[in-house]
């Protein structure tokens, strides 16, 4: 089992270890010649050979291997040191063969040193499981080896390795014309030359249908594996792949809690461990570090048990599916075979954790949970992810619903298994992820989805509690939550007002809806002067429900024009949906990419600017070293 490549390697840092080559006055290596591979090359190399011969027969693609082999040994010898010592030809009684090789030993400037004849001899050698030495009779064979081994004995002459070029390769072995380049001066009768070929339009559109390697497979499913709250995550491969993924998972808490004082606790700390391969199991497998793993995560009695493999343990061949035998009545071991990055890329290792843990956890059979809803789809690590929960919770709660299970949002696997009991499903943002998971969840189980998502801004709010209340068949319960939630909208809209009435603002935005921002800076009495629009998903805009409303949307934007825009408008506030430039006495801030949630979602983001406004920027970095010496320790 293993990467035979790796096997090379760990030979020779055997014969090293134990000094076996000082008791020898020669050593002789019989090795594959796959130079591509860097186990194999490893015999190549000066401190293991001094001198190197080429095994081949007159078959063109075994040529083509010997000349592969002398570009490996030029790559590590350059072009004068001399390690070559000649060719050995093994016979396969091919048409031409002879000549073949001749013409490939001259073009290479090596000579042949034997040819081994194909004879019976060796298949009676190897039937008796004795050498050819061995065998009586068969002169003419063992000659062939008395010569060889007197040649290595005396010590060959040496030639530096002088590869041919692979047209080079096929005109001396195939007979082929060597093309060469047309001379730069063409006689005056010759033909027009033919233009510039253009790449087909179909290899140009494929590669721009080819999708991004947004990170490897590994990597998202571990990001999804570890908010299952009460699961151990074993990540089965290098330490080094472990520990990229968890800088990745507890980067982004570390950032919110030194800069913010926002503590998202399965980012700062996730049941994340590592079997920690090493280089004997790259070669023998690592199974048996796998299997120890796994029982000591058990011995914790967690929720679940979820095994995730690299792209090492997917190449050496080990089987993930075995650890699952391990399984016990309340704690299921779960294998997700990401082999790094051979099963996809990021966002499909999240499609196949969060797939497999429905599959494996989830009760198809379990008893239905009136009133209650599942969040489906909550972003995987976001500043703002508990407090939009709490809205969100809220705004049920006073509605007389509950919710059953946030998939997968700090669940447990208590919550997952009961994920089929809730009668109605809502999404967590209009996403391509959420309604990829929105689909799965519908065609393999039938669950039934809101047509809203959770909702952004006032209107939204108000339009999704009347849709969640003619579900449920409480429409009286939820006019009465959005008359709460009109008021509370409407005496922020009126503090923040008194701040921002007048200003000025213009931004600038990618063609997602932002209904929720354009009421509320028309609410708060704010001058909206323009709005760019940059098409960044290449779809239909949807900026808005209501074009009449907003004549100052300009759908043809260009980023690069911005501070053309500020000088122009001369607005207090310069907002983008993507990093923008400083301008002197402008306000300049982001879009959020994801905002808050419910009906005072443009409420917090005005108050933001109220802050900004009153603080003196020179010293705002205060702030930051409070909150890092705060929680850094």
């Amino acid at each position: 089992m293993g990467c035979a490549g790796r096997g090379i390697t760990s030979a020779f840092e055997f014969l090293d270890r134990h000094h076996l080559r000082d008791r020898y006055s020669r050593v002789i290596y019989d090795v594959l010649g796959d130079v591509v591979c860097g186990g194999f090359a490893v015999p190549v190399r000066r401190e293991y050979a001094d001198a190197v011969f080429l095994v081949t027969s007159g078959e063109y693609m075994a040529l083509y291997a010997a000349n592969n082999i002398l570009r490996g040994i030029r790559n590590f010898d350059g072009d004068t040191y001399r390690r070559v010592a000649g060719i050995i030809y093994n016979e396969r009684r091919l048409e031409d063969e002879d000549g073949r090789v001749r013409r490939f030993a001259e073009a290479v400037g090596l000579p042949v040193l034997v040819k081994v004849p194909r004879s019976e001899a060796f298949a009676r050698a190897e039937e008796q499981n004795i050498t050819l030495m061995e065998l009586e009779g068969a002169e003419r064979e063992k000659n062939v080896f008395r010569t060889l081994s007197e040649l290595i004995r005396r010590g060959p002459e040496l030639y530096a390795a002088a590869p041919l070029s692979d047209e080079e390769l096929e005109a001396a072995v195939l007979g082929r014309k060597l093309l060469r380049e047309e001379p730069e001066t063409a006689p005056a009768t010759e033909a027009a030359p033919a233009p510039t070929p253009v790449p087909s339009a179909g290899a140009e559109t494929a590669a721009l249908r080819r999708p991004p390697l947004y990170g490897c497979a590994f990597n998202g499913a571990a990001q999804a594996a570890v908010r299952l709250t009460d699961a151990i995550v074993i990540a089965h491969g290098p330490k080094a792949c472990a520990f990229y993924t968890l800088q990745t998972i507890s980067s982004p808490g570390r950032k919110n809690l030194f800069n913010r004082g926002v503590l998202l606790p399965s980012a700062l700390s996730p049941n994340f461990v590592s079997t920690d391969i090493g280089h004997a199991e790259a070669v023998f497998g690592g199974m048996e570090l796998l299997n120890a793993a796994v029982k000591e995560a058990l011995a914790k009695k967690p929720g679940a048990v979820i095994v995730i493999s690299t792209c090492v343990s997917g190449i050496i061949g080990d089987d993930l599916k075995a650890v699952e035998k391990l399984s016990e009545p309340d704690i299921p071991v779960i294998a997700l075979a990401a082999d790094g990055d051979m099963s996809g890329d990021y966002t499909e290792g999240i499609s196949m954790a969060l797939e497999t843990l429905v599959r494996r956890i989830m009760d198809v059979n379990a008893p239905k949970r009136p009133c209650s809803v599942n969040l489906i789809g909550e972003t995987a690590i976001a500043a703002n992810g508990e407090s939009n929960f709490r809205v969100i919770e809220r705004l049920l709660n006073e509605m007389g619903i509950a919710v059953n299970c946030r998939f997968l949002g700090g669940a447990t696997t208590a919550e997952l298994r009961q994920l089929a009991a809730a009668p109605l499903n809502i999404l967590c943002s209009d996403t391509a992820d959420a309604r990829s998971l929105r689909d799965f969840l519908v065609g393999e189980y039938g669950f039934a989805f809101l047509d809203k998502p959770l909702p952004v801004g006032f209107e939204a709010t108000a339009e999704w509690l009347r849709t969640l209340g003619a579900f449920y068949g409480r429409e009286t319960e939820a006019e009465a939550v959005i008359e709460r939630e009109r008021s509370a909208y409407e005496e922020e809209i009126s503090r923040v007002s008194r701040r921002l009435k007048g200003k000025k603002m213009i931004f600038s935005t990618i063609n997602s809806n932002i209904d929720w921002l354009l009421s509320a800076v028309t609410d708060a009495g704010m001058e909206l002067p323009f709005v760019g629009v940059v098409n960044y998903f290449h779809r239909p805009l949807i900026v808005t429900a209501h074009p009449e409303k907003y004549p100052m949307i300009q759908e043809t934007y260009d980023v690069t024009v911005s501070t053309e825009a500020v000088h122009r408008y001369k607005p207090d506030i310069f907002l983008s949906a993507y990093a923008s430039r400083q301008e002197d006495g402008v306000l300049c801030d982001t879009l959020p990419m994801i905002p808050d949630l419910g009906a005072l979602s443009a409420v917090h983001l005005m108050d933001r600017w109220i802050r900004l406004m009153d603080t003196n920027r020179k010293g705002a970095w205060e702030n930051d070293k409070q909150l890092f010496e705060k929680y850094f320790a």
